[in-house]
């Protein structure tokens, strides 16, 4: 079956990209892992007779989800006699079309898509204009004005589903770090996410994470990272947030931070809704992720089974980014990639152990 784009344009409606996919397209970047936005003249009713998985998305700028090869694609109706509702800031007002491949302006946002600040655009509730702008000051060049965004205050629950997207969508940018730490300074995380806000607590020492406290030094983390894949993405946001609670003492202050964290994140991640599979990979990343460190030194009974785990690169990518952000030197981290290295070579010799001793001939034969 083709995509849905495909199979709404061969019925004759006209679909655009919009919003962050047309974005993305127009800053040529590279597909998100996140959903497709679409405008549509299709209408409600008609993606609903086409498409058996839709959803109603019930959110403001949003009316329809359709899920295809895992992925969303979310679709806003355009009725002429009634235009949907301008979006929280002007560049979201930007459309593609696949079809003749150019994009179009119709509501001459234009000069603000090279501007350094989001221009806001229309009235959205606080927490919609706080999120949008979290998303697109993570993916693109922008900054925004204080004055931009809504007063400090309390900020009404939102629907469900709407934690989970809105934190894979900020992860996915390129600058996850400039979203995170304006929803930090907005009271977003303090409101609704206290396990990350609990992380300001852990201090800045010479001997830890002299470039700043436990939630500075985890924005850190993200520009070192390669890629935007959400299990590391997730991991990363959350491989220290054990440290709060770690029952440590003077010379090892954060014991057990590894193993606790995993659990406040597994709880963490529940809570937002994410399925039970990621949520697995992710701790498995946040338990371990101490252990590269150690590798060198480790017996090979204790570090096989990790090593011959499928995300064990995925651990040493988080490793690498832990130790960039800290300001250690990166040679554990290339000595890790070394012992990796070593024993995916012995596994794979018939002749070797996988601690590398050569293989006896008995049990060659």
């Amino acid at each position: 079956m083709p995509d849905p784009i495909t199979v709404l344009m061969d019925c004759g409606h006209r679909v655009y990209y919009c919003s962050y996919s047309a974005l993305d397209r127009y800053f040529r970047l590279p597909p998100s892992h996140g959903p497709r936005y679409l405008l549509t003249d299709s209408s409600l009713i008609t993606l609903a007779r086409t498409f058996e998985s839709l959803t109603y998305a019930g959110e403001q700028n949003e009316d329809a989800i359709v899920s295809w090869q895992n992925r969303q694609y979310v679709f806003r109706c355009y009725d002429e006699e009634a235009p949907p509702s301008p979006r929280p800031y002007s560049v979201q007002e930007l459309l593609y079309d696949p079809q003749r491949d150019v994009f179009l302006d119709p509501e001459g946002i234009y000069p603000d898509l090279r501007l350094p600040r989001l221009v806001p655009r229309g009235s959205a509730p606080p927490l919609a204009a706080l999120a949008e702008a979290a998303k697109l000051v993570s993916r693109y060049h922008y900054d925004i004005d204080s004055a931009s965004l809504p007063g400090e205050g309390p900020l009404a629950e939102p629907a469900e589903g709407f934690h989970r997207d809105l934190l894979l969508a900020v992860l996915d940018g390129v600058q996850p770090h400039k979203g995170l730490r304006l929803l930090y300074e907005r009271g977003f995380v303090r409101a609704f996410w206290p396990e990350l806000e609990k992380m300001s607590a852990i201090p800045h020492v010479k001997d830890f994470h002299p470039e700043g406290d436990g939630w500075q030094h985890t924005l850190e983390t993200f520009k070192h990272r390669k890629g935007s894949h959400p299990v590391l993405s997730l991991a990363l946001l959350l491989h220290d947030v054990g440290k709060p609670d770690s029952p440590g003492t003077q010379e090892r202050p954060y014991d057990r931070h590894a193993e606790l964290g995993a659990e406040i994140a597994s709880s963490f991640l529940k809570r937002l809704g994410f399925p039970a599979a990621l949520i697995r990979e992710v701790t498995f990343l946040i338990r371990y992720h101490m252990m590269p460190a150690a590798l060198k030194k480790l017996p090979l009974y204790r570090s096989e089974k990790i090593m011959d785990s499928p995300l064990f690169p995925q651990l040493l990518e988080l490793y690498r980014a832990d130790l960039s952000a800290s300001y250690w030197s990166p040679d554990s981290y290339y000595e890790a990639c070394q012992v990796y290295r070593t024993y995916l070579k012995n596994k794979a010799n018939p002749f070797r152990r996988r601690d590398g001793r050569k293989q006896p001939w008995k049990d060659l034969s």
